[in-house]
């Protein structure tokens, strides 16, 4: 028998929703690795190991689950790892590659070391590096928080290395080869998880719209809060995911911060509300606009999101300039005219946007990737 062939992934993944015994990090995660954990249960002819960095881990743990290995490493603070190059994590993760002997390590992002430690063991395996956030694309189009700016200096050293790249747009795709002109990113969209498409639209009987995201200035929520504060769309309510009451007080009536909402509450406000709208500055994705496409919400968002491949203008929704304050109001107007015509939009082209960001895509995708890789043929 061949023997299996290894990978070994290096990300943040959510590990303490597979396993109780492991702590739970606050805040944001990637909410597609699930999806693709779950795919990776069908896998026969590859060994899949999970490498994953804890703050909240005192000790190594390290078990086994859905036919995969998990690999959880303790680490240190952020902090004193992002002015020491992440030497100290950079050595566990690599201590642990040792042992493990991939044939192939896929890191994910330039936000942490993982992209690092792909470049510090490269020469011992194949090397693909998944982008999720781009730091240096972000900060031409907007302020970031200190951390992000600091760390935007390792982010060339990663994508100028890495022989192999996946983005999630073509967006993305532009940014990198910005970074590194002789890069050839292979497109690679990440699923969105299978509840989003299980579930009815059920229209909130005044009209309103969502926002999902945080609250950072790349994410142009003054925009945003302009368009729904004019007379115009008065009528119209705008509820903020993300974003909390205490840091935008003094709204107009019909706009509502409702702060962090958990997954579950998603769902609900995706399903209930007419469209999504999301005027970032710069997004690979973002994921609540895939989110909503496959539940059948018109989006309107912008040039400089790279989720907009999946809308069609004025048919599935809307993409306009970033600060168009004009077009977002003209465009809620037409979305609103009525709860059959937000159906009617949200449904075009649904079932295409369903398959393309369905696990079994992306699953089939990635081993394709790989094959390639470990075979040095180009065909994706």
């Amino acid at each position: 028998m061949n023997k299996k062939k290894k990978v070994a992934l290096l990300c943040n993944f959510p590990v303490w929703l597979i396993n109780s015994n492991i702590p739970c990090r606050k805040g944001h995660y990637a909410v597609w690795l699930l999806p693709l954990y779950e795919a990776f249960a069908s896998w026969t002819d590859w060994e899949i190991h999970w490498i994953t960095l804890s703050r909240e881990s005192k000790h190594p743990v390290r078990f086994e689950k859905n036919n995969q290995h998990f690999h959880v490493l303790p680490c240190g603070s952020r902090m004193v790892a992002l002015y020491t190059l992440y030497l100290r994590d950079r050595a566990v993760v690599r201590n642990e590659l040792r042992k493990v002997q991939p044939d192939i390590i896929h890191t994910w992002g330039t936000e942490g070391c993982y992209g690092l430690c792909g470049k510090d063991y490269c020469r011992k395996a194949y090397w693909l590096h998944s982008v999720q956030g781009l730091l240096k694309a972000y900060m031409q189009r907007g302020s970031m928080p200190r951390f992000q700016r600091h760390h935007s200096i390792y982010e060339p050293r990663v994508l100028k290395s890495a022989p192999y790249i996946t983005t999630e747009s073509p967006w993305a795709a532009e940014r990198v080869k910005e970074i590194n002109p002789a890069a050839c990113p292979i497109l690679w969209d990440y699923a969105v998880e299978e509840r989003f498409t299980q579930i009815a639209r059920k229209l909130s009987e005044s009209p309103t719209f969502l926002y999902c995201g945080n609250d950072t200035p790349i994410k142009n929520l003054q925009t945003l809060i302009t368009a729904f504060a004019s007379p115009q769309l008065s009528h119209v309510r705008l509820l903020m995911a993300g974003p909390t009451p205490e840091n935008y007080p003094n709204l107009p009536g019909n706009i509502t911060p409702l702060g962090r909402v958990n997954r579950e509450d998603v769902v609900r406000l995706l399903s209930e509300t007419w469209g999504l709208v999301h005027l970032s500055k710069a997004d690979t994705g973002p994921t609540a606009v895939k989110e909503a496409r496959v539940m059948g919400v018109p989006v309107i968002l912008t040039t400089e999101c790279g989720a907009k491949k999946y809308i069609e203008n004025g048919k599935s929704g809307f993409v306009v300039q970033p600060h168009d304050v004009p077009s977002v109001i003209q465009a809620v107007l037409t979305i609103t005219q009525s709860q059959e015509t937000s159906l009617h939009m949200g449904n075009y082209d649904r079932e295409n946007c369903c398959t393309a960001l369905s696990a079994n895509t992306m699953s089939d995708k990635l081993h394709q990737i790989y094959t390639s890789i470990l075979h040095k043929t180009t065909t994706y």
